[in-house]
């Protein structure tokens, strides 16, 4: 028998940015190749107190990025390791040019899954994106319960 017959909605909006959880705007200087929730990961979003529905994640390029791709992982722990950190998806994104005539492109990946309360996502990119200062802006949209 079912535990829940009756569809649940957020109840309040939750934004959530890298640059909200870690020291600066910009993420993507720094590479990681590892898959398994170990290196370098920038924390992108929190669930609330009782869940949260993440919609999606969006990727706006800050100056001219390299192409790269970017990893999403879940993790259960704010000490990431490899024992509560498991790769979710990835999204291949574009090396970009930065043009002050012109918008840059953003780039969604689209999740729609509920976690469970105070899990955690967390981001790196796969190659560097170039200089310092250079990268993504990562976003997160959802909901909490």
């Amino acid at each position: 028998m079912p535990a829940n017959t009756s569809p649940i909605y957020s109840i309040v909006g939750n934004v959530d940015s890298v640059a909200a959880n870690n020291s600066g705007l910009v993420v993507g200087p720094t590479a990681n190749t590892a898959l398994d929730g170990s290196g370098t990961l920038y924390k992108a979003f929190t669930a609330g107190a009782n869940g949260s529905y993440i919609q999606k994640m969006r990727f706006r390029p800050v100056g001219s990025p390299a192409a790269t791709v970017c990893r999403v992982f879940i993790s259960t722990s704010t000490s990431t390791s490899t024992t509560v950190t498991w790769l979710y998806d990835e999204i291949t994104l574009p090396a970009v040019t930065l043009s002050q005539t012109a918008a840059s492109s953003v780039f969604e990946l689209p999740l729609n899954f509920a976690i469970e309360a105070s899990y955690l996502l967390y981001v790196t990119f796969g190659t560097s994106t170039g200089s310092s200062g250079t990268g993504y802006s990562v976003v997160t949209i959802a909901g909490d319960y």
